[in-house]
């Protein structure tokens, strides 16, 4: 039982810090906020997140009981693209058609607004904006999404 409850701190404490960065863009920054979800929202990808995020009701997950400490391990974008790509692996068994590069992820520039020490994070907020804020805090940890060529 000690390793269900320390893998759920662990995903409540990425969770809530993704949300927290995006909370901040959303706050500090609501033009790149808004023009960041503008690109990712017709996605697939993100309107099965909402799906996934409200079935497994994560938001309520995330902000019961006090709020968790800041996520303690590297979350800049070399760790969430080397994520990304496990996830589209198991995506291409799936869809054949689901394609993964195969040069390994190499560092592109850090996001001025992913690190935990540069700025003071605000809570994460209830409601609507919480799916989006993790989307924000994701994308503006690994990286801004490229726009797609049709």
């Amino acid at each position: 039982m000690s390793s269900i409850a320390s893998g759920n701190d662990w995903t409540r404490a990425l969770l809530c810090t993704l949300a927290r960065r995006g909370t901040w863009i959303r706050h500090n920054d609501p033009s790149r906020a808004s023009a960041l979800l503008g690109r990712v929202a017709p996605w697939p990808w993100f309107k099965a997140g909402q799906f996934i995020f409200d079935l497994f009701e994560w938001e309520d997950f995330m902000v019961d009981g006090p709020p968790p400490p800041l996520f303690d391990g590297e979350l800049d974008g070399i760790a969430l693209r080397r994520l990304v790509r496990i996830v589209k692996q198991l995506a291409a068994q799936i869809d054949p058609t689901v394609v993964v590069p195969n040069e390994p992820v190499a560092p592109r520039g850090r996001d001025a607004h992913s690190g935990n020490a540069d700025i003071e994070l605000p809570a994460i907020e209830p409601g609507l904006h919480l799916y989006r804020d993790v989307v924000l805090g994701l994308l503006t940890s690994a990286g801004e999404p490229e726009t797609p060529t049709q």
